[in-house]
């Protein structure tokens, strides 16, 4: 069987390694990643939406997993962050971007040893900050996001994306499989073929407006200052020839039902990528039987699933029992159990 980094590289320059909630061992399945880089000789860069590797979680206190970086490693950190006990850093340059903890660092280290890798928030600066660090002579960036920072996993920002599910994010195995299998669905939500409606879309995002995008084609633009609870303005604006609607935000439950309760005729509702689509699994099934037919301009590349079957709650799952309900979920995406790793044997 394929090793996680075969699967990754060299057909991906930018990986982001996403988990479903706190806890899922998205750090464990960076860690992985980071010594079968090293195995292979592949030069890596590590970014974070915000900060991984200390030894404590900061808002739940439980304990965590370090970040263990190779000599020659390029990074991202912040002032406050470095530290005597970690890999030495060389310095290449401290940006403008600052973060409660301090500025962000571009560095790389000098020496094998543990790190803190810290980042911007913005999508835009993230991307920024991996070419960067590709200019410096990774070959390999991994962004290490979250779930309620996702936006790491967009289109624009990487070319793939590791998922992290676990224990920690229900306490029976069916209930993390339907989870995860939510997020899949919505990462893989359908993408608009029509070129014409393509375009205009793409236009109607750049722009930050609105667009209602008629049968033959033609198209109207509305000045929403965010797609958040404009359900009722957008709704106002419906024709009966309406057969597309182009959100230049986010889709969320109160926008979507407005749109949904208000529509003369079926229509679609389209945002730039799967990132943008903030519905809860329980919502989501009611939109749809209510006509909800959602689209995308881009698609997010599920690279892998990574599953970790203990809890810091206390309880644990049989790991094959685990590995194989989710493998059955999604036959078309690799699934790794990466805390036992190649000694699990089912």
């Amino acid at each position: 069987m394929n090793q996680l980094i075969d699967l990754i590289y060299p057909q991906n320059n930018i990986v982001s390694i996403v988990g479903t909630c706190k806890n899922a061992g998205k750090t464990v399945t960076l860690n992985e990643i980071i010594n079968q880089a090293h195995e292979k000789g592949i030069k890596l860069g590590l970014i974070s939406t915000g900060r991984d590797g200390e030894r404590k979680d900061v808002l739940t206190s439980t304990e965590k997993p370090p970040i263990f970086v190779r000599r020659g490693t390029v990074l991202t950190t912040v002032e406050s962050a470095i530290k005597g006990e970690h890999a030495g850093l060389e310095i290449f340059r401290v940006t403008d971007y600052n973060t409660p903890m301090g500025r962000v660092v571009i560095g790389r280290a000098t020496e094998d040893g543990y790190a803190e890798i810290s980042g911007p928030h913005s999508s835009l600066t993230i991307k920024k900050m991996c070419i960067e660090m590709q200019e410096l002579g990774a070959e390999l960036v991994l962004i290490d996001g979250s779930l309620d920072r996702r936006a790491s996993a967009a289109p624009y920002v990487s070319d793939g994306t590791i998922l992290a599910t676990g224990a920690a994010l229900a306490r029976n195995i069916g209930g993390v499989v339907e989870r995860t299998m939510h997020l899949v669905n919505t990462y893989s939500a359908p993408v608009i073929e029509d070129e014409n409606i393509r375009d205009i879309a793409y236009s109607a995002v750049d722009m930050g407006k609105t667009a209602l995008i008629a049968a033959d084609g033609s198209a109207r633009y509305i000045d929403t200052v965010t797609s958040l609870r404009s359900g009722d303005i957008i709704s106002e604006q419906l024709g009966e020839d309406t057969d597309s609607i182009v959100l230049s935000g986010s889709a969320t439950v109160d926008t979507v039902k407005d749109i949904l309760l208000n529509m003369k005729s079926s229509l679609k509702i389209i945002v730039k990528d799967p990132t943008r689509i903030f519905i809860p699994a329980s919502d989501f099934a009611i939109l749809q039987k209510m006509g909800m037919k959602l689209r995308v301009l881009e698609n997010v590349n599920i690279i892998a699933i990574t599953v970790n079957p203990y809890s810091p709650e206390g309880y644990c799952f049989e790991p094959c029992e685990l590995l194989e309900a989710m493998r059955n979920a999604v036959p078309h995406i690799p699934v790794f159990d990466v805390i036992q790793g190649e000694k699990l044997i089912c």
